[in-house]
C-alpha cells in the first residue's frame, strides 16, 4: 500500500456529495420535484470545479507529493479511457447547465435537457466509481 497523496485524497473525498447531489437531482427531475435545479446546478458546478482543477494541476505538471505508482500498461490504457470519458462528462455538463438556465429564463422545456441526464448520470457514475475504485485498490487496500 502506497501513501495517499493529499491532493488525490482531497479530490477522492470531494467527489463523495457530488454522487448524492446528482442522485437527487436525477430522480427529483425525473419525478418534477423541487429542488432538482439547485440540487443539479449545485452538483454540476462542484464536479466540474473539481474535475477540471484536477485535469489542469495533473496536466500542468502537478506532481503528486512525489509519490510513484507502479503503473501497467493496462492502467495507462485505464486511465487514458477515464480521461476521455472525464471530457465526455464535462461537455454533458455543460450541456445540462445550458439547457437548464434556458428552461428556467424561458419557462419552457428542453427535450435535450432530458435526453442527455441519463448518459450525463451513468457516464458520471461510471467514471466516479472507477477513479475510487483505484485510489481505494492503489492507496488504501
Amino acid at each position: 500500500m502506497t501513501e495517499a497523496p493529499l491532493i488525490s485524497t482531497f479530490v477522492a473525498l470531494a467527489l463523495i456529495p457530488v454522487a448524492f447531489l446528482f442522485t437527487h437531482a436525477f430522480l427529483s427531475g425525473r419525478r418534477h420535484l423541487p429542488y432538482h435545479m439547485l440540487t443539479g446546478t449545485t452538483g454540476v458546478v462542484w464536479d466540474l470545479s473539481m474535475s477540471i482543477f484536477y485535469m489542469l494541476y495533473r496536466l500542468f505538471g502537478g506532481n503528486v507529493e512525489s509519490h510513484i505508482l507502479d503503473i501497467s500498461p493496462g492502467m495507462i490504457a485505464y486511465f487514458a479511457v477515464h480521461g476521455m470519458i472525464a471530457v465526455v462528462v464535462i461537455a454533458l455538463e455543460l450541456t445540462i447547465l445550458a439547457t437548464g438556465l434556458l428552461q428556467w429564463r424561458r419557462k419552457k422545456k428542453f427535450v435535450l435537457h432530458r435526453k442527455i441526464s441519463i448518459p450525463l448520470y451513468i457516464f458520471w457514475f461510471g467514471a466516479f466509481l472507477s477513479g475510487e475504485l483505484v485510489y481505494v485498490v492503489y492507496y488504501v487496500l
